[in-house]
């Protein structure tokens, strides 16, 4: 039996663990934080910070001031820290740590609240009162401006700047030494801030314009005409900045880029990438005319400069920007300025300062270390004997050497961090399963125990296997892309060595390409790309038969590895050892094809031995592997190893097709009978159908230009202007009515016809006319030829007749039509002001003007009553409405009615329209 329920921990049948008092173990937060900059230097930035603000907030001042010397030591360049440094360093009154932090950070950090925070301290610690500290703050806003003048935000800094000298000593206007002296700063002052892109350029043009008139309007008018065409350059150049900049984030805290677009945070990274490219271009682009300015020598390089150093501050760990602004510099022959040390034979350059700082950002970049090295090889002055060439190679291999510690560096931290991983998974599956064994069951209940262990346990043990293969798989992947990065480096140091110094002899100074593979091996991580590699260069370069040992030896030491094997088979070609080559590639493939998994790697070679055998071999064995080929990658088309005899990458003479009958194989392709053609077939934008829209189609412009018709002469032809068709007794010309495409299809249309017309200078002229907009609604009603399947009509007769009906205009129509209600001509809008108030309170507009449909309306609805008709959905009629006799020509009045019959009488309810309409 269960033992009875005890106050400690009560059983209520189930196999839930007694319940315990957990223990509150005091967690230390700076130790946490610790630990996670610790392993995590450059990632853990959140970190950084919250331990930073827990020793302030603790009062620690030793221990934050020594966190904060760590922070920057990565960090050199957030401004951020340095300001926050500062100001605790200030609140204790430490001007020394203070004056330190201002020496170590100002010139290397263009930020602006780093130098706003310095000509804050300099105002504080210097009387505005003594002639002496006035001088010292002076010089203090000239240098700030120096270097952070041409910021878009430096706004405030250049107004306080005025401001400080229009308080100085001195009166404006006067006559007296220090009178003119202080009226030509502030004249400088305001001349130089006018000419700089910032926000409050409006409020310093004024008040300069204010300063000038006050002081001498004939001389201000002249000095403001002279640098009225600079302000305007800045003004527009602001907007221009401020559009370009827009969404732009200038912080100085950087982060490390996402590895990939499937990654957290990789899109915006990449947006403030492009909108840091853009603002440099937009510099580059020479907006304020500084590039041949003789007046402001060297300003226009500093605003790049300055650009480049503001966006490294942010993507300090993105190499490319470090390189973009290296080679800036490199093409510009930019110098520093900086004073030269007694060891330095030339002036620094300030790309070179930058690749300098970019590795020391980003050591495990490899596109700065190989860029370095070049610059290395390429610069440095070297005479034709050995000493030299040592010399040289020792300097080439230091960025190299860099580089690739910093990478065997990261294999060992993925490979540490794959045994913890590990240890972790291993622990916490140990601790699940005593706390399983522990709450498993009472001794005697053995079934219950036996049924526990049998489940449970080996769930936990599979769950474990699972999460340790997991990270076993990350960490195998990791570690083969660091592998193939540093084989490459080394190939690249291999490549640079035996320039420098030949192929060389190893263990000597002068090792070349030998020591430096003989170093590679020694290190190891290697992939098979080094020993091929260097077998080639052995080869093809030097024709030693030592390339041969290196293939062999990597034979070795990959004999799974397809790309080898296939840089090997090829190197027995190139030596014409076709027996080896052929023995090689069965060895191979016979391996790699014993392994179900391995198949997939074996196709590279089955393809380039086949098309080696194409073109070189006998037709038996060309068969023979394509027989093998079609057995192993039973997915590829049954034709294409055909094919392969034959192609090249340019060209395959099979797949082409050869074009016997242009009459039946180019013929186009023809839309499906039924279907209508939309009012922008070939306007892909707007899918409008003609019968559809509920007014007459408007106006298109065919594609076929081919047509044997002539084209319908154009209204934009000045030599031959439209007719002018005459519509009534009153000799009135036509008006042409609104276009049925008013609203978004009408306009993308005519956007389309204008870009038409004006792109690759073609004209209207080059195109059809556009056909008519009546015929076109017509052509929209009448089906496709394909619809008829009886008697089709004769164009010719349909031409003649609608040529030869004489259509009677509309009040000849209607006098003959009804002579006793109208006995005299009146206007259309007049004949209907009886029905039921005009058009006035319908829902259909009033007909428009020389429209023949609003007319054509008119005279249904008066001469034939046209009141239930079947064309109009919902009437009362609709189901068997009125059908008109048939036309019979040469009757009536206007040579053509319907069945030769006067018109019918009006129905009853004349007076409005009946309810039918």
């Amino acid at each position: 039996m269960a033992d009875a329920p005890t106050a400690d921990g009560p059983n209520n049948g189930s196999l839930s663990p007694p319940t315990e008092t957990p223990i509150l173990v005091p967690v230390d937060k700076v130790a946490q934080l610790e630990k996670r900059v610790t392993e995590d230097p450059r990632g853990a930035l959140d970190a950084w910070l919250a331990l930073m603000a827990e020793h302030r907030c603790r009062g620690n001042i030793a221990q934050a001031r020594e966190t904060y010397e760590r922070f920057l030591a990565i960090f050199p360049q957030a401004a951020e820290v340095w300001v926050q440094w500062l100001e605790m360093e200030l609140e204790t009154d430490n001007f020394n740590e203070a004056e330190r932090i201002f020496s170590t950070a100002l010139i290397s950090t263009p930020n602006l609240a780093l130098w706003t925070k310095y000509l804050d301290y300099v105002r504080r610690r210097n009387d505005l009162n003594d002639g002496n500290a006035r001088q010292i703050v002076y010089q203090a806003y000239d240098f700030a401006l120096n270097n952070i003048g041409f910021d878009k935000d430096s706004g405030k800094i250049w107004a306080d700047y005025i401001q400080f000298l229009k308080s100085g000593p001195g009166t404006l206007g006067g006559s007296q030494w220090e009178d003119l002296k202080k009226m030509d700063q502030i004249r400088s002052a305001y001349q130089k801030a006018i000419c700089v892109p910032i926000a409050n350029v409006n409020n310093l043009w004024k008040e300069y314009d204010q300063f000038e008139m006050s002081l001498n309007k004939p001389n201000g008018r002249k000095n403001l005409a002279e640098r009225s065409p600079s302000y305007m350059t800045a003004k527009s150049a602001y907007i221009a900045l401020e559009n370009t900049t827009r969404g732009l984030q200038r912080t100085t805290l950087p982060v490390l880029p996402p590895a990939a677009a499937h990654f957290d945070g990789y899109q915006e990274y990449m947006e403030q990438v492009e909108i840091w490219k853009r603002w440099i271009a937009w510099e580059k682009s020479d907006p304020l005319y500084l590039k041949e300015d003789e007046k402001l020598p060297g300003l226009y390089q500093k605003r790049i400069l300055y650009v480049y150093r503001q966006a490294l501050m942010a993507l300090r760990f993105w190499p490319e920007m470090w390189l973009d602004a290296a080679e800036w510099c490199f093409e510009n022959n930019i110098i520093d300025d900086k004073p030269k040390t007694s060891d330095q034979k030339n002036d620094v350059s300030t790309g070179l300062e930058f690749l300098i700082r970019g590795i020391e950002a980003n050591p495990e970049s490899v596109l700065l270390a190989l860029r370095y090295g070049d610059y290395i090889e390429s610069t440095h002055q070297t005479e034709d004997n050995d000493k030299a060439k040592i010399a040289l190679g020792q300097a080439v291999r230091a960025p190299y050497n860099k580089v690739l510690d910093t990478l065997y560096d990261i294999i060992n931290k993925v490979k540490d961090r794959e045994t913890a991983h590990i240890a972790q998974i291993q622990e916490a599956a140990k601790k699940a399963t005593a706390r399983d064994n522990s709450s498993s069951g009472s001794d005697d209940d053995e079934d219950d125990e036996e049924e526990g262990e049998g489940s449970t346990k080996p769930a936990m043990d599979a769950s474990a296997e699972k999460q340790i293969q997991a990270v076993q798989q990350v960490s195998a992947m990791q570690t083969k892309m660091l592998s193939k990065t540093i084989s490459f480096v080394w190939i690249a140091l291999i490549r640079a060595m035996r320039r420098i110094q030949g192929k060389g002899k190893a263990n000597t100074e002068m090792g070349g390409m030998r020591q430096v593979f003989q170093d590679a091996r020694q290190r190891g991580r290697l992939t098979s790309d080094v020993y091929a590699a260097v077998a080639h260069m052995e080869w093809t370069i030097y024709k030693e038969p030592a390339g041969g040992k290196i293939f062999d030896r990597g034979a070795k030491l990959f004999p799974e590895d397809e790309d080898f094997a296939l840089e090997h088979i090829k190197y027995l070609h190139s030596l014409n050892d076709f027996t080896n080559a052929r023995v090689l590639f069965e060895r191979v493939v016979s391996r790699l094809t014993s392994k179900p998994e391995n198949v997939h790697k074996a196709k590279q070679l089955y393809v380039y031995f086949h098309k080696y055998e194409s073109q070189f071999g006998e037709l038996a064995q060309i068969s023979k592997l394509e027989k093998r080929m079609a057995e192993l990658f039973p997915e590829d088309p049954k034709l294409s190893h055909f094919s392969a005899r034959f192609s090249t990458e340019k060209f395959d003479p099979i797949t082409a097709r050869v074009i016997v009958s242009p009459a039946a194989q180019l013929r186009p392709k023809i839309q499906p009978p039924g279907l209508m053609p939309s009012i922008e077939q070939h306007q892909p934008q707007q899918p409008i159908s003609i019968r559809n829209s509920p007014t007459p189609a408007p106006q298109f412009r065919p594609t076929i230009t081919n047509s044997p018709k002539r084209p319908l002469p154009l209204d934009d032809d000045e030599s031959n202007p439209p007719r002018k068709i005459q519509r009534n007794d009153y000799n009135t010309e036509f008006v042409r009515g609104a276009s049925p495409l008013k609203g978004a299809a009408g306009r993308r249309l005519d956007q389309q016809r204008r870009m038409q017309g004006s792109a690759g200078g073609a004209s209207y002229s080059s195109t059809p006319a556009p056909i008519a907009r009546d015929i076109t609604f017509l052509l929209g009603l009448i089906p496709r030829a394909e619809a008829y399947d009886y008697h089709r009509m004769n164009p010719n007769k349909v031409v003649n007749l609608l040529q030869s009906t004489n259509v009677p205009e509309y009040h000849v129509w209607k006098a003959h039509a009804n002579p006793s209600q109208n006995p005299h001509h009146r206007n259309v809008s007049t004949d209907f002001g009886s029905y039921g108030g005009g058009y006035g309170n319908r829902d259909s507009p009033a007909p428009r003007a020389g429209s023949p449909y609003g007319q054509q309306r008119l005279v249904m609805g008066q001469g034939q009553g046209y009141r239930q008709s079947s064309l109009r959905p919902g009437s009362a009629g609709s189901g068997a409405g009125y059908e008109p006799p048939p036309a019979v020509p040469g009757q009536g009045a206007g040579g053509y009615q319907f069945g030769g019959l006067p018109p019918p009488p009006p129905p009853p309810g004349y007076g409005g329209y009946g309810g039918g309409y």
